[in-house]
């Protein structure tokens, strides 16, 4: 008796299990397909992957060798050739077991047009620099919307990676055009005309709105706004648009300027030759006023600001007595933008019984709107510094209330108890006071100030303010300030002694915690160390010499 290898049997049983539906049945292809080989530039804020290729096979299913419009089809993105891993992996070492999971792009061309998402499972070995990266297969599906020929090819693609209680991206780009991996025979109509949808149907002016539709085809969506009937369409009147269309679906959200008054409309969006119409009902918004400042003596000057009203039309400024009446003497007016704001720079506080500042359109009290204003002493400027321990040539944020509007600001550094100011201290700006009295900006301190504490003193000829600043001959970078319990913070330090020995340690309130790392200083006192922070209560970073422990700088970190 001939013996049969087991092999054999199973390809026999195969073909005798066909045969028993009575004929042998032929599978068909599911389209024209190829393995693409392409070239791929890869980017890493952390390490610099190699540029290299990858060979990729697109599967779809079903296997059919005609599909039909409606048709909706999944694509597995098969890895035939897999991307390296970096040379050098900071940090871990290596890309831990399934820590990492692919996410691509795939493009539709032909018939139908756009790209869709896949994404695979965070499946992988544990992989050494320079080794293979062996992912999953990613997938994704979309629908068939048009009949002809419809191509598809893989394009960009990204793999994520966790590590270190982050999740990093490795982008990884085409140098060269790539060819198209597999070919469908789409039959049947063509989807209709587009649609879109406005959800909420109703919302304030100024506020976001969602739009959804279908039968798109690939383009950049444009939105106008129109009148209930569809005409007037108005693009200026779209603040913002965020909308796009994927696989003819339309997905995303637009904006109407806070100005538009209430009423019916119809949101116009269009794409290439198609257009679709979704009504929408509008409130209009609240229209507001401040005042810069909100209290002086009389005859204070005050600039009043407003919002909201309608374009182009002169907006009146009076103040207001306890009763509410309104004291024509002190009248002032400026002409409202396009979009709706106003400021009146030159309205002066000229009587003792004025309790409030009011703007209205025109005549029309109905669109009164009012700020309390207050007859007597005007504040003081105000000032603060952020971070308050800097070096030479650091830079510190400045803020303050309370400032002359739209006035300019000088800045000087002085001694610890606010004498022998200099400007020449201060190297650079700018700032700037706007129409409220907020101040804002920054400044530098010179390269040749020494270490010690400061009076940082900034004036605007009619207030000035201080805000104590410590120099420090030493400075710490941090690549983040801020972070949860278990996170690797890179601290960079400057201003060390030449080859010293020192000793980096979190910090929590005035004391150092068990947190530590240590690093040699270069000839030129400089130091680059990882740190792991561990500790809740962390409140910062601080970095000392072993041999001269006085000799440190600290910097905030903040565990979130």
């Amino acid at each position: 008796m001939r013996r049969i290898a087991p092999r054999r049997l199973i390809a026999i049983a195969a073909v005798a299990a066909v045969s028993g539906t009575g004929a042998l049945v032929a599978i068909a292809p599911s389209a024209q397909a190829a393995t693409v080989d392409y070239a791929t530039h890869c980017t890493n804020p952390y390490s610099s992957p190699p540029d290299g290729n990858v060979k990729i096979d697109l599967v779809v299913t079903p296997a059919k060798s005609t599909y039909q419009v409606n048709d909706v089809v999944t694509v597995e993105w098969q890895w035939k050739l897999y991307p390296k891993a970096p040379p050098t992996i900071p940090v871990v070492g290596e890309i831990a077991k399934d820590s990492t999971y692919p996410v691509g792009t795939v493009k539709l061309t032909g018939a139908q047009t756009g790209n869709f998402a896949i994404q695979g499972p965070k499946i992988n070995p544990r992989t050494l620099p320079g080794e293979d990266l062996i992912l999953s297969n990613p997938v994704g599906t979309f629908t068939l919307t048009q009949a002809g020929q419809v191509n598809l090819t893989p394009d960009i693609y990204s793999t994520w990676t966790t590590a270190v209680g982050q999740n990093v991206e490795t982008k990884c780009s085409p140098i060269n055009p790539i060819a198209v991996s597999r070919t469908l025979t789409v039959e049947g109509p063509s989807q209709g005309q587009p649609t879109v949808t406005a959800t909420p149907g109703e919302f304030n002016a100024g506020s976001t709105v969602a739009l959804s539709g279908a039968n798109w085809a690939a383009g950049t969506p444009t939105v106008s706004l129109c009148d209930s009937n569809g005409a007037s369409c108005d693009p200026s009147k779209i603040a913002a648009n965020s909308l796009v269309v994927t696989n003819g679906a339309l997905s995303g959200s637009v904006n109407t300027l806070a100005t538009v008054p209430g009423g019916n409309y119809k949101l116009r969006v269009g794409v290439g030759a198609g257009e679709a119409f979704a009504p929408v009902k509008i409130n209009a918004v609240a229209r507001q006023i401040s005042l810069s400042p909100n209290r002086g003596p009389v005859g204070t000057g005050v600039t009043v600001t407003g919002k909201n009203f309608n374009p182009n039309i002169y907006i009146l400024a009076y103040g207001r007595d306890a009763a509410g009446n309104l004291l024509d003497d002190t009248l002032a007016y400026a002409e409202s933008a396009a979009d709706g704001s106003v400021v009146i720079p030159d309205f002066v506080a000229s009587m003792d019984s004025i309790t409030s500042i009011i703007l209205m359109e025109g005549t029309d009290e109905t669109t009164m709107v009012s700020a309390p204003f207050t007859i007597g002493a005007a504040l003081p400027a105000t000032l603060s510094a952020s971070p308050t321990t800097t070096h030479a040539g650091g830079s510190v944020a400045v803020t303050g209330n309370n400032w002359t509007p739209n006035g300019t600001a000088t800045a000087s550094l002085c001694a610890a108890d606010g004498s022998a100011c200099s400007t020449a201290r201060i190297t650079s700006g700018p700032i700037h006071i706007g129409a409220d009295g907020a101040l804002a900006g920054n400044v530098t301190i010179a390269g040749n100030v020494g270490e010690g504490t400061y009076k940082l003193k900034l004036s605007d000829g009619s207030n000035s303010a201080l805000a104590a600043v410590t120099v420090q001959r030493r400075w710490l970078e941090l690549n983040k300030t801020s972070g949860s319990p278990c996170t690797f913070v890179l601290v960079t330090g400057h201003g060390y002694g030449s080859l010293a020995w020192v000793n980096v340690n979190g910090l929590a309130g005035g004391s150092k915690t068990s947190d530590w790392a240590g690093a040699w200083a270069n000839a030129n006192g400089d130091f680059s160390i990882w740190i792991l922070i561990t500790k809740t209560n962390t409140t910062g970073i601080v970095a000392s010499e072993t041999f001269h422990p006085d000799r440190q700088a600290s910097t905030p970190f903040t565990t979130t």
